[in-house]
């Protein structure tokens, strides 16, 4: 009986810095929603029925209200908006864990989705006619934008390998050069489609990652929604299953303990930006190909930023984007759907609720007194579990 007490003691010990994250993540949330629900009040003409409006509509999923070029419905507006957060998200949280802070996500994700519309306008599209088969063209765009992406962001980790050069100024500066390519290719390319001044040519819509008329004609089936599920498993897998993912985390733990002992600390940390930008190319051709059949990328789209959001909230670990993606994409759906009536706030109220959010889990002294009080707890009864020997009786 006493084995089995003082087992359950060693693993509640174990996991106090697994609640006491849970609970400061629950406070800086209900925080956050707290100052969302008092705007609302203040703001809106009619609180009650905009709060209902945030809260809940994004669960409508046949909605005929809902325009038609926004989403086909509330519900599908949300699930479109987490996809690409798990994208970035799992980019980010491996960057991260490798002490690698790129910042070159959003130039990867725009070079992937040219390339993407690249490839398809001429396969499938009006630019060449040639008509090839839709799977293939799809396939043949998503694997040219992993490559793109990578070669994107390889170019501050090279530069910082060859001559030091800082990471975070090539790679914020390296988005805007990609936007300006985008624009170039769009404006002054055979990708623009003649008859207008910011699109390219279209492919057929058979290429396009959706299932339409699934579940009736409101519900739309998300492809992409499953390949961003594969690579946040496979990015999870990646950092705590193998061998380099374990070196890649003792890196962003130590990297002086992890050079020396034989991690090679310079290759190592090329390697997750290769991949963090492989991820990134490949979520901005599964957002092109999700939503639209053509190329329309003529500003930034703040997926990128996004991810340094995603990997704060999940903590560098992939398997944990999948609550604080639903959470983020929530807020914006209902945000949005509560700004596109009558007297609605505007959407970016998710803007100050996501900002608070993390300006209380980059506090480091955030609940460090319950952290405090939470150990002294645990010790005390991990303490009262063990075994009385027969001299600490007689004392």
């Amino acid at each position: 009986m006493s084995e089995k007490k003082v087992k359950k003691g060693l693993f509640s010990k174990m996991d106090v810095e697994a609640r006491f994250g849970m609970m400061r993540m629950a406070v800086a949330i209900a925080i956050g929603l707290g100052l969302a629900v008092v705007l609302i009040l203040i703001g809106a003409e009619n609180p009650v029925e905009s709060l209902k409006y945030f809260f809940l509509g994004p669960l409508q999923i046949f909605n005929p209200n809902c325009a038609r070029g926004l989403a086909w419905n509330y519900f599908d507006y949300w699930i479109q908006n987490m996809i690409p957060l798990l994208f970035t998200g799992t980019a980010v949280s491996i960057m991260f864990s490798g002490n690698k802070f790129n910042l070159g996500l959003e130039g990867a994700i725009m070079c992937g989705g040219l390339a993407c519309g690249w490839v398809c306008c001429l396969l499938d599209g009006d630019i060449e006619a040639a008509g090839a088969n839709p799977i293939l063209c799809a396939i043949c765009g998503l694997l040219v934008s992993v490559v793109v992406g990578a070669i994107w962001t390889s170019i501050p980790a090279l530069l910082e390998k060859k001559w030091g050069a800082s990471i975070m100024v090539t790679s914020l500066m390296l988005n805007y050069i990609a936007l300006y390519i985008s624009q170039y290719c769009l404006f002054s390319t055979r990708l623009r489609d003649t008859r207008t001044s910011k699109y390219s040519w279209q492919w057929t819509e058979d290429v396009v990652l959706t299932f339409r008329r699934f579940m009736g004609t409101k519900f739309t089936l998300r492809l992409g929604l499953f390949i961003a599920i594969l690579v946040v498993l496979a990015g999870w897998a990646f950092l705590f299953k193998t061998k380099w993912g374990f070196k890649i985390r003792q890196i962003g733990q130590n990297p002086s303990f992890a050079k020396y002992v034989g991690v090679s600390v310079v290759t190592m940390g090329v390697i997750v930006q290769l991949i963090g930008g492989a991820i990134a190319g490949l979520c901005g051709a599964t957002v092109i190909l999700g939503n639209y059949n053509y190329y329309y990328g003529i500003e930034l789209t703040g997926y990128g930023w996004d991810g340094v959001t995603m990997a704060i909230f999940a903590g560098n670990n992939p398997k944990k984007l999948f609550l604080s993606t639903a959470f983020i994409a929530y807020i914006r759906a209902g945000a949005l759907i509560m700004s596109t009536q009558p007297g609605g706030p505007i959407n970016e109220l998710t803007k100050i609720v996501e900002g608070v959010i993390v300006l209380f889990l980059l506090a480091e002294q955030f609940l460090s007194k319950t952290h405090r009080k939470m150990i002294i707890e645990e010790a005390k009864r991990k303490q009262a579990l063990k075994p009385v020997t027969g001299e600490e009786a007689a004392e």
